[in-house]
């Protein structure tokens, strides 16, 4: 968890009282669940295929998600991936007999850990949709990034491995929020119940039954079909009418920022500052690319909560959306498929800093391509150094 998800927490906090009634109906529903048990309803089928995303250009326009995210506004290709996976999750919990509660718990979790994305990066060793961590014991990088592998770690029954959701006693009587953080064990359990509207918004987008009777005990029926790892999510979307491949060089462009760009640091104060970083071989910077920014140029905090927000709150007129020609000191943006973002500081000859690339925790002078060709984010766009709230 960073600073990000301490914030999340805190709104959380304040909310408590909805929450605390969503557990109430969540404990009623789980009850009338478990009365069905008896009449067990088991229904077939493997994870389909997710339908192509078939997105036009004003789609991929779309400078990043909301914090907290919302379906109705997410990006297509975003959207079509996080569908893709809902659906291997929920075909895993049917061949194993499990309800669509435990899809339902299992996309809450996906969506706080990775933004329903398997990512091959995370907090130290963690990996892919639920952000396991090889170290744990949960299995192998390659059993980790594999969503069907994973989906099956996670809901649990698998001798030598850590517990899994059906390992936790009478989990279909918890609130979902509770049973994900009974497998998740995280610093701050209150954000899963978070996700909740969001995974059944998903779920209705997917056409996924969450209403679905199954076992609680994950034992796999003789008769159901491994699900297909070899599916692949959807790809990223075109602008309509061609753009600039990621992966292009990016090349300098002249500083002349506005009159209200004010730092406690010169342009060049700040890149030499951060160049000199890595060699500090410092492991205090992971998910805190925007406080890494601002102290680039000087700020100890920069006011706001994530990088997609910054961007947001940028004037217009400071905005330079998909330009590959960035001044040195600018601000570079990126949409990584969960609701932060990425922001990372331009040093000129096409080079940036960025945290957790090369190394999860550290900051690391990397070309700026590497961000798309080798983290696989979706460029935004540049702005000048400016933070009106730092402090």
């Amino acid at each position: 968890m960073d600073a990000r998800d301490v914030a999340e927490a805190a709104v959380t906090r304040a909310s408590a009282p909805f929450l605390a009634k969503a557990g109430c109906i969540g404990s009623v529903i789980a009850v009338i669940g478990m009365l069905g048990l008896g009449v067990t309803t088991l229904i077939a089928g493997a994870a389909k295929k997710a339908s192509d995303a078939k997105n036009g250009g004003g789609e991929c326009e779309i400078p990043g998600l909301p914090d907290p995210p919302s379906i109705d506004k997410v990006p297509g290709p975003i959207l079509a991936q996080q569908i893709h996976h809902a659906k291997i999750i929920d075909g895993v919990a049917q061949e194993r007999g499990l309800p669509g509660r435990a899809s339902l718990i299992a996309f809450m979790t996906a969506l706080q850990e990775s933004g329903l994305q398997n990512l091959n990066h995370g907090d130290r060793d963690s990996l892919g949709l639920f952000q396991q961590r090889p170290s744990q014991g949960w299995g192998t990088p390659a059993e980790i990034t594999n969503p069907p592998r994973a989906t099956g770690l996670f809901f649990g029954g698998n001798p030598g491995r850590p517990p899994g959701l059906v390992d936790v006693p009478a989990w279909q009587m918890l609130d979902p929020g509770r049973a994900a953080q009974r497998v998740q064990r995280s610093a701050h359990p209150e954000l899963y119940a978070t996700r909740r509207g969001q995974a059944e918004g998903i779920a209705r987008k997917a056409g996924i039954n969450l209403d679905r009777l199954g076992t609680g005990t994950g034992e796999r029926p003789e008769w159901a079909q491994p699900a297909d790892p070899s599916e692949a999510p959807p790809a990223e979307c075109t602008p309509a009418g061609g753009s600039t491949p990621a992966g292009a060089p990016f090349h300098d462009a002249a500083a002349d920022w506005p009159d209200e760009v004010r730092n406690r640091r010169s342009t060049a104060e700040a890149i030499e500052w951060a160049k000199s970083q890595p060699g500090l071989n410092q492991k205090i910077w992971w998910r805190a690319c925007l406080e890494f920014s601002a102290r680039v140029h000087g700020w100890k905090a920069a006011g706001v909560t994530s990088a997609i927000t910054h961007y947001h709150v940028m004037p217009a007129h400071m905005k330079h959306p998909g330009s590959r020609d960035v001044p040195p000191g600018a601000l570079m943006y990126w949409k990584t498929g969960n609701p932060h973002g990425h922001v990372s500081v331009y040093l000129g000859d096409g080079m940036i800093i960025s945290n957790d690339v090369l190394r999860p925790g550290y900051v690391d002078v990397i070309p700026a391509s590497d961000i798309e060709s080798k983290w696989g984010a979706k460029y935004v766009g540049w702005a000048p150094p400016f933070f009106p709230k730092g402090a």
